[in-house]
């Protein structure tokens, strides 16, 4: 079992004409919790969640996936984002998140029988939900993995020293070439890549058009973008992350195993595919397990 920390939130995206917009369940670690489940591997949403009519669909959206959503569930608002495209066609956000669902506090602790912790995104950045992220962090024995998700204007400055001193706590991090600039802060690229292959068994960098390259250990593995008609960028980064920990949990590396060269890059390929399908869709739509079989796919940890 996985448990997955952080926020869920509706994200609005553009309909087509101004001011007209589309209502879509998100949240980084939800979209995560989403795919994991979709994937077939038994997953815990743990995260502030409205009693509205959002927070009510994204709770039905979470167990038609298979996910447990153990709140805690209370009467504020489901926070919102606001997605737009940048100049180079990148989802851009705004967020709204004062007096929401996002500032609950008294999480309940991880359920028994959890192998692996996934975390990240706004609710490892800002309090109060920081606090329980790395409260329930700090009191686990397993496999955690991390995803910084960072989002320039809304992530504080102070998240840098933050995320640098936490390293020791992460089995798997999981970052984007743009996370990885923001963190990094002064450091040059390779100095902060180097800094994080030391401190962390498992890293994994996307970088966009140009695929995904992954370090553990003395391997190094590269591997390119699968080709894919993009419709939407929203949701492929937590797609990544859902298929490379679906990969893990199935190959044994949460409960201890460490991937050879060759289980590397399977679960790279594997995770780029996860996203590439997700990518062909508006939204966070990521693929179930059938749909990966159908596309020919092969299932995760195999």
């Amino acid at each position: 079992m996985i448990a997955v920390l952080g926020e869920a939130l509706v994200d609005l995206l553009p309909a087509g004409r101004p001011a007209l917009w589309r209502a879509q369940a998100g949240g980084s670690p939800a979209n995560v919790a989403l795919g994991l489940g979709r994937l077939g591997v038994p997953t815990r949403f743990v995260g502030g969640l409205s009693r509205d009519g959002w927070g009510r669909w994204i709770r039905d959206r979470l167990r038609e996936a298979g996910v447990v959503a153990l709140g805690p569930c209370g009467d504020a608002p489901t926070p919102i984002a606001r997605v737009e495209s940048d100049a180079a066609g990148e989802a851009a956000y705004r967020f709204y998140l004062r007096g929401t669902a996002f500032e609950a506090v008294g999480w309940p602790g991880l359920p028994d029988g959890v192998r692996a912790v996934h975390a990240g995104s706004l609710a490892a950045a800002l309090e109060p939900a920081a606090g329980e992220v790395w409260a329930r962090i700090e009191a686990t024995d397993a496999f955690v993995s991390f995803d910084p998700n960072v989002r320039p204007g809304v992530t504080p400055a102070a998240f840098r020293e933050v995320f640098w001193g936490r390293l020791g706590s992460f089995d798997l991090l999981k970052l984007s070439a743009a996370d990885l600039d923001w963190l990094a802060a002064g450091l040059g690229r390779d100095e902060a890549l180097a800094r994080l292959r030391t401190a962390v068994p498992w890293v994994v960098l996307t970088l966009g058009a140009g695929g995904a390259v992954g370090f553990y250990e003395a391997h190094e593995v590269h591997v390119p973008p699968p080709r894919v008609r993009v419709v939407d960028t929203v949701g492929a980064g937590d797609a990544f992350t859902a298929g490379l920990l679906a990969w893990a949990e199935g190959a044994g590396i949460t409960t201890g195993a460490a991937p050879d060269r060759e289980g590397l890059a399977a679960a790279l390929v594997f995770a780029c595919r996860v996203a590439g399908l997700t990518l062909e869709r508006a939204g966070a739509d990521p693929p179930t397990r059938a749909e990966l079989l159908a596309k020919g796919k092969s299932p995760c940890g195999t």
